[in-house]
């Protein structure tokens, strides 16, 4: 009968300690495992001491090994739980071992176990009552602490975690409950021994703990659980994992971002609390999907966000499989607010393009990278007869090129297609087989540093080239044909000079002289004009012989006038063409006729890039509003005879040569104007 009443103490020792050695080879990386390993060896020495006890009939050595495990029980225990709560700091666990180190004193001087005693079945110890009842309230206070301790914990868990914190919280208090009501039952009412039952129930409380640990930790594998959670606060997107019923037990920072609550507002509810009521059917159409194994992408709905309104949002989710078994869901939601206003900014553009594209009066025709058409507007349809159904998919040129423009045509489609935009003009075949003159911008269109396609425009510029024709032959008949007959003119007046006139006729042909040099002087401005920018290729010219040989021109003039030219030479290169001395030839005779000056000063400086060339007079000035519109075409000083047609011409030839004028009040005399010309340096 002995040896039956041992067998729970024997089989109870044999599987607390395999426990406790499994546990120790695992690697654990949880912290509360090891004093969980402590609880189990402190069982193992209890029912181990117990049991050589016995089978020494009374050996107090054995004794009082088991006592050993007795007294460390609710201090490991209690240990298990603060660091599964976490709520000590790990420096202070050792201290909690203080109070039995003191009872394992009492127990080596012999103050604790006095004796060994035979009841009913078995022998067990007899114990110093009063360093047992200390033991014993130890024992009560640290689980009662403990309970407190796994309570608070347990409200402030969800989920798997809360549910492996209820069997702790069932298994602490019970193991000490049964214990002492064991104990008091069978020694003190029924006097035998309680070793046995004892072990039966310091075993199942044990394997309850160790139970919850495995069966209920969280579905993160344990061994990369920290880096899972370090990346899911690392996370651009929010990460929630929900039980079965709905729940959040676990959000990262994000998540509680998006809907503007603390973490505390957010574990335990459900995540259709921050969906609105019109999507809910839908979300619980997709979760039954989800615990029936199928995984969910892109489902878009809104979030709530506390006092902040909505924002719009995407759900991916997928089960989270345990032992066989789905145990809860994982969910990523990302933020799509900025994508869907890109979204809704991009289908206005398109929208944009699309009226922008058919209302515009060019002929236009959109094509994909390898210039196969996509599009054509309705002006291209009008220009060309060709409708976007008989065009798409095919290759442009092969329907508007002209046999003659072939070769140009294919060399400007190939620099489109490498990237290149082109500018070009040329005929191009309507469908009637007509010829139409058009202007041909070939533009590669890039996203994101990838060519995508091409746009091709054409306009019609027929009637412009038409107009030029027109334009170019008045401009012939004024330069020569008028020229000439002007001459003519002046070449008569002049022989009336050499015969006797009377004072009228002579003012008459003195009138009629000014008339006709008046009109050559416009004529001649008027073919510089034409001329600037029709020169093949600039020169390089000296500056200074240009400005000598102008002074030496209008030197009599000046001299006529009144006026002193003093000139500083000036020595460079610049790139011009033989037009050049009319910008200083119109600046100085200005001057010398109509600003009523007695200096005019000429002279040179480098600055930068350019050689500065200033012309500076004494003279009355320009008035202000005046000088403001000094460039403009037919702008002039008041009461001048002039065509207004000589500075203009002098600021288009300094442009075509890269420069720029400035004008200003003079800074050498009280009076007068400077005018700065920047010519570009030939290095």
């Amino acid at each position: 009968m002995q040896e039956l009443y041992l067998l729970p103490s024997i089989i109870a020792s044999i599987f607390l300690f395999a426990i406790a050695v499994y546990l120790l080879f695992i690697k654990p990386k949880k912290d509360y495992i090891f004093p969980l390993i402590f609880i189990f060896l402190t069982g193992f020495l209890w029912n181990a001491g117990t049991v050589l006890t016995n089978v020494t009939e009374g050996n107090i050595i054995w004794a009082e090994l088991g006592t050993v495990g007795l007294i460390f029980i609710p201090f490991t225990i209690f240990h298990f739980t603060v660091a599964y709560t976490g709520y000590f700091e790990k420096k202070y666990h050792p201290f909690i071992y203080t109070p039995a180190l003191l009872l394992l004193v009492a127990l080596v001087a012999g103050e604790y176990v006095t004796g060994v005693v035979f009841r009913g079945y078995g022998y067990e110890p007899l114990y110093q009552p009063m360093v047992l009842a200390v033991n014993s309230w130890i024992g009560f206070f640290l689980t009662i602490l403990s309970v407190f301790l796994l309570y608070r914990y347990y409200r402030e868990n969800v989920g798997i975690k809360r549910r492996q914190t209820f069997y702790i919280l069932l298994a602490v208090p019970a193991n000490a409950i049964l214990s002492v009501l064991s104990y008091y039952l069978m020694v003190d009412v029924l006097g035998v021994a309680q070793f046995s039952v004892g072990s039966v129930f310091d075993f199942a409380t044990f394997l309850l703990i160790l139970y919850a640990i495995i069966r209920f930790k969280l579905p993160v594998d344990t061994a990369a659980e920290i880096d899972f959670r370090i990346l899911a606060e690392t996370a651009s997107d929010g990460i929630c994992i929900l039980d079965t019923r709905g729940c959040i037990e676990y959000s990262n920072t994000y998540f509680t971002t998006l809907v503007n609550s603390p973490e505390r507002q957010v574990l335990g509810k459900p995540l259709t609390h921050f969906i609105p009521e019109e999507f809910h059917d839908r979300i619980e159409e997709e979760w039954n999907r989800i615990y029936s194994g199928k995984k969910i992408t892109g489902l878009e709905v809104m979030l709530e966000r506390e006092n902040d309104g909505r924002i719009t949002v995407e759900l991916t989710a997928a089960p989270i499989v345990w032992n066989n078994e789905i145990i809860g869901s994982f969910v990523i939601v990302r933020n799509i607010e900025k994508r869907k206003k890109m979204e809704e900014e991009l289908r206005t553009q398109r929208t944009y393009f699309q009226a922008l594209f058919h209302s515009s009066p060019e002929a236009v025709v959109s094509m994909d990278e390898r210039h196969r058409v996509l599009d054509v507007n309705p002006a291209f349809s009008e220009l060309f007869g060709y409708t976007a159904e008989e065009l798409r998919g095919k290759n442009i040129d092969d329907f508007i090129l002209p046999e003659e423009e072939r070769q140009h045509g294919e060399e400007i489609t190939k620099k489109v297609i490498h990237g290149n935009i082109v500018r070009a003009e040329g005929y191009r075949k309507r469908k009637d087989g007509s010829l139409v003159y058009v202007s041909i911008l070939g533009s590669p269109i890039f996203i994101e540093g990838k060519q995508v396609g091409i746009f091709g425009i054409y306009r019609d510029i027929t009637a412009r080239i038409e107009a030029e024709r027109e334009r170019e032959f008045y401009n012939s008949l004024l330069r020569h044909d008028i020229a000439n007959k002007n001459a003519i003119i002046l070449g008569s007046l002049e022989l009336f000079e050499a015969e006797n006139l009377t004072d009228e006729q002579a003012s008459l042909l003195e009138n009629a002289m000014r008339a006709a040099e008046s009109s050559s002087e416009l004529i001649e401005k008027i073919r510089n004009l034409h001329r600037i920018g029709r020169e093949k290729e600039l020169l390089v010219i000296n500056v200074h012989d240009v400005i000598t040989r102008v002074i030496d021109e209008l030197a009599q003039t000046a001299e006529s006038h009144g006026v002193i030219i003093r000139y500083t030479p000036i020595r460079g290169f610049i790139r011009a063409d033989p037009l050049l001395e009319n910008v200083f030839f119109n600046i100085i005779q200005n001057a010398i006729i109509h600003a009523g000056c007695t200096t005019i000063t000429i002279s040179g400086t480098e600055e930068k890039s350019y050689h500065k060339i200033s012309i500076e007079d004494d003279g009355k000035g320009i008035p202000e509003d005046v000088r403001a519109r000094i460039f403009m075409p037919q702008v002039k000083r008041k009461g001048s005879p002039g065509s207004g047609l000589g500075l203009y011409l002098v600021k288009k030839l300094v442009e075509s040569y890269g420069g720029y004028i400035e004008v200003g009040d003079a800074r050498q005399s009280k009076t007068g104007t400077f005018f700065d010309i920047y010519l570009r340096k030939e290095t």
